[in-house]
């Protein structure tokens, strides 16, 4: 068993290595990147639900960005994430059904055009990105610029570059952005944000930027990639796919399945207040662990036959969206727009093919691909 996740043969070979580890090394140290990795069902679930212990300040993602609920801790976290649970209640999210299903047909309108589209780049990287960013108010001119960054932030691999420096690209967009809209607001977020107040306060600089930044990569990347693996999961599964294309009902259930078996978000960090021992491995205290929600999503403890794609099959106890404290705020929105994607794609185009879907972007926290080239229509 190795598990380097700087090395693109992982890819392949994943679900086999992580289930290695869950046998063998349910905790596994890995020297190399001075972290502990956990990869069992149970114990993912236990650390979500113990931020007293695994806090989520102080990782070292946190080190290079500006400050970010998600990588905060309660009190703070708690007051800061309020201000935002406000947009993605179910009544807010359900309104905007009908602008996200306008924008799935005019960017499946355009895709259609040509014989052979990249489906990531043309359709599952733009919807999520439209609809994020007309949430928070970015110019339609400034998009792109945003979604470039975004995705130049999932490949952690040798080739990649530092994270710094996309961040920094989408700080500055957003530096000029908010100095518009502090001169005149509108009804998006960002001036939501520049009126709100937490403890009497607004929220200074560092604060305004992080919270933009934390919205525009949640509210892209997640969803990009469960609609990009989607597409490719039910082209490999060509008799599940035509169930749904005949019964669009089931579709909610193969959003699931789908989340769970290709986790778009595949691990993230904690960092333990104390000392500790789990399966007999001593973790000291201020340690990088490294919670491997797409392990956990394939224990064989926890769900029968993991690694088969089954939509017929009820597994909604998936950990794709996190759990406790940092559950994804934008779960319920990401779960609408793979929904309509996928109601939209196999109505119209229910027998596309994907001819190469680029394997796998090598990223220690992202299961992506990198482009698929699709014929929506073939004769």
């Amino acid at each position: 068993m190795i598990y380097d996740p700087d090395s693109p043969a992982l890819q392949t070979s994943l679900y086999e290595v992580y289930r290695q580890m869950r046998d063998h090394q349910p905790i596994h140290h890995d020297t190399r990147h001075a972290q502990y990795v956990a990869t069992r069902y149970e114990d993912v679930n236990a650390i979500l639900q113990d931020p007293e212990t695994y806090a989520n300040a102080g990782v070292s993602e946190s080190k290079l960005l500006m400050p970010m609920i998600v990588y905060m801790d309660a009190p703070r976290h708690r007051s800061l994430r309020a201000l935002l649970s406000g947009v993605f209640t179910p009544r807010r999210v359900a309104d905007l059904e009908p602008f996200i299903r306008a924008s799935t047909r005019r960017l499946l309108d355009e895709s259609a055009k040509e014989s052979r589209c990249n489906f990531m780049r043309s359709f599952a990287s733009q919807l999520p990105s439209i609809v994020i960013c007309d949430l928070i108010g970015i110019p339609e001119a400034r998009r792109q610029a945003f979604l470039e960054c975004t995705e130049a932030m999932i490949e952690t691999g040798p080739g990649s570059g530092p994270i710094a420096k996309p961040a920094g690209r989408i700080y500055k967009e957003f530096e000029v952005l908010l100095a518009q809209r502090s001169r005149e607001r509108r009804d998006d977020l960002m001036s939501a944000l520049l009126d709100a107040r937490v403890d009497g306060e607004g929220l200074s600089e560092e604060n305004l930027l992080g919270f933009c930044f934390n919205l525009i990569i949640g509210g892209t990347d997640t969803t990009m990639n469960l609609i990009g693996n989607g597409a490719v999961l039910l082209a490999d599964h060509p008799e599940q796919r035509r169930r749904l294309a005949d019964d669009p009902s089931l579709i909610p259930d193969a959003i699931e399945e789908m989340l769970r078996i290709e986790s778009p978000t595949q691990a993230l960090p904690r960092r333990t207040t104390r000392e500790l021992e789990l399966h007999g491995t001593p973790i000291p205290a201020n340690s990088r662990v490294l919670v491997c929600y797409g392990a956990a999503n394939h224990d064989e403890r926890t769900f029968e036959a993991p690694d088969e794609f089954d939509i017929a099959q009820p597994r909604a106890r998936h950990v794709a969206f996190g759990f406790g404290s940092h559950h994804c705020l934008g779960a319920s929105l990401a779960r609408l727009e793979g929904r309509i994607a996928f109601e939209e794609l196999l109505a119209r185009h229910p027998d596309y093919v994907v001819h190469d879907d680029g394997g796998w972007v090598t990223s220690h926290w992202a299961r992506s691909h990198p482009h698929i080239d699709m014929q929506l229509d073939p004769t």
